[in-house]
């Protein structure tokens, strides 16, 4: 499994290198890492029907790599603004499970950005909102459970970070998929997704090579296929009022992607149009 696959559970990778950030020693990561090093699993029984599991697998396989959208983001030579991204403040504003899974995707999303243009104090200042998020969520012990000690040390290599992040999605994926957290999981994700595309958007706006600008676009097309699986997946949710709500907003923005029959036909006032609905959503569950 690849990165790209599960930007989703970021936060728990970033929650494990938190917390065990005060541990005096350090597990150095490099390529060949002891494949002996002890994991407890979780081996308790899935709590979730096949059909919602091969829901959430086929939505998080076919998803297209967030750290890919992001690098693409970087080399449009825009320079970096976390004015876009979501107030740290927040983090402790959100009550409800819903939100605060929504936001957890959010912050992942945010903190990778910060990855991708090496700002070091963001990427901290959002991994901790991550950890308070995780830990409001109940995911903190699990993690430290499944994962162990963590390189403090890598947090100044973008690339080894990414590849620390990746393997410990591996071990916290089966937690989120069992003890009926699916439920969290795809909220996560369908945070993930929004932060993705709400900041794919923002940055398409300032475009002015029309080539580039057109990629951007085009981006956002092509998100019609994977936003019908999101509100496929949470639809096994709907009778959950938040959900049904969530599902309420995305349904148009996808209607309205899909109308649009090739990337050629995406005008500006067309693209204007859905990424307001996509902003409105953002500032919605960001509250």
């Amino acid at each position: 499994m690849t990165f790209s696959k599960k930007l989703v559970t970021l936060s728990l990778g970033a929650l494990a290198l938190f917390s065990c950030g005060g541990e005096k020693d350090h597990e150095s990561h490099h390529e060949g890492m002891d494949s002996t090093h002890a994991v407890a699993k979780d081996t308790s029984a899935y709590n979730v029907s096949d059909s919602t599991k091969f829901k959430f697998d086929f939505a998080i396989a076919n998803i297209p790599s967030p750290a890919s959208t992001l690098q693409d983001m970087f080399a449009y030579g825009l320079p970096y603004n976390n004015s876009f991204l979501n107030d740290l403040k927040n983090a402790t504003t959100y009550t409800t499970e819903h939100k605060r899974s929504i936001n957890l995707g959010i912050y992942n999303i945010d903190m990778a950005y910060a990855m991708v243009y090496e700002k070091g104090e963001d990427v901290l200042r959002y991994m901790k909102d991550v950890l308070v998020i995780s830990d409001a969520l109940g995911l903190k012990n699990a993690v430290s459970l499944m994962v162990g000690k963590r390189a403090e040390a890598n947090l100044n290599n973008k690339d080894s970070l990414f590849v620390i992040l990746d393997e410990i999605f591996v071990k916290s994926d089966s937690y989120l998929r069992t003890n009926e957290r699916v439920y969290t999981a795809g909220t996560v994700f369908a945070g993930s997704w929004l932060e993705s595309l709400y900041l794919n958007c923002k940055i398409a706006e300032q475009l002015t090579d029309e080539k580039l600008k057109m990629k951007a676009m085009t981006h956002l097309w092509e998100q019609r296929f994977h936003l019908g699986n999101l509100i496929n997946l949470l639809g096994d949710y709907k009778d959950k009022k938040d959900c049904a709500e969530l599902i309420s907003k995305l349904s148009p923005i996808h209607a309205e992607i899909v109308s649009v029959k090739q990337p050629s036909e995406l005008t500006n006032d067309k693209f204007k149009s859905i990424s307001g609905k996509i902003y409105d959503l953002r500032a919605m569950l960001t509250k």
